[in-house]
C-alpha cells in the first residue's frame, strides 16, 4: 500500500492509550532531566545529525572540543506543510541505521490495539509528536529525545546511547 492512499484521520484515544501516555511522558521527563543535569545538553549551541552513523552531536561554537555524542534511534517527524505525523519505520527517506528498533512501538501498538503506534502517518501537531516520542522512549526504554527542526518537518529522535567524549 502506498503511504498516500492512507486514511489520514487522527487515531481514537482510547483508555490504554491515555494510560499508557502518561507513564510514558513521566518516564520521558525523568530521562530528560537526567540527561541534563549530567551532560548539560541545553547549554551546547550546534546540533549534527548522521543518519549514516547514527550519531547525534552537540558542540558549542567556540569550544568544539567540548562536544557530546549520542547513538539516536529517529522515532518520526511533523510535515509542516501537511500537518502529518510519520513514523520513521515507514519513511523510505530515513537510513535503515536510524530505525533499526522503532518496530518495537509499531508491533506494541498492533498487539494492544494502539492505532496511533501502528498508523504509519496521520494528521497531527508537536503536542502528538513529542506524545509518540515519550511512548517510544518508554518502551524501547531510552535515555532521552530531542526534536530538531528541517526543512518543512520537525523530526523526533531519541537517546539510545550516550558516547562519552
Amino acid at each position: 500500500m502506498n503511504i498516500e492512499d492512507v486514511n489520514l484521520e487522527k487515531p481514537n484515544r482510547t483508555s490504554e492509550f491515555e494510560i499508557l501516555r502518561k507513564e510514558a511522558y513521566n518516564y520521558l521527563i525523568e530521562q530528560q532531566k537526567i540527561i541534563e543535569d549530567t551532560y548539560g545538553i541545553h547549554q551546547y549551541e550546534d546540533w549534527f545529525y548522521d543518519q549514516g552513523t547514527g550519531i547525534l552531536t552537540f558542540s558549542n561554537t567556540d569550544t568544539k572540543d567540548k562536544i557530546i555524542e549520542i547513538q539516536y534511534e529517529e522515532v518520526g517527524s511533523i510535515s509542516t506543510i501537511s500537518k502529518t505525523w510519520l513514523w520513521s519505520w515507514a519513511n523510505p527517506h530515513i537510513e535503515p541505521k536510524v530505525k533499526t528498533e522503532i518496530e518495537i512501538v509499531k508491533n506494541y501498538g498492533n498487539e494492544n490495539n494502539l492505532e496511533s503506534l501502528a498508523k504509519s502517518k496521520w494528521f497531527a501537531d508537536e503536542y502528538d509528536a513529542w506524545e509518540m516520542t515519550a511512548i517510544s522512549a518508554y518502551l524501547m526504554k531510552a535515555k532521552g529525545a530531542y526534536r530538531f527542526p528541517l526543512e518543512n518537518t520537525l523530526s523526533f529522535v531519541i537517546y539510545k546511547e550516550i558516547i562519552q567524549p
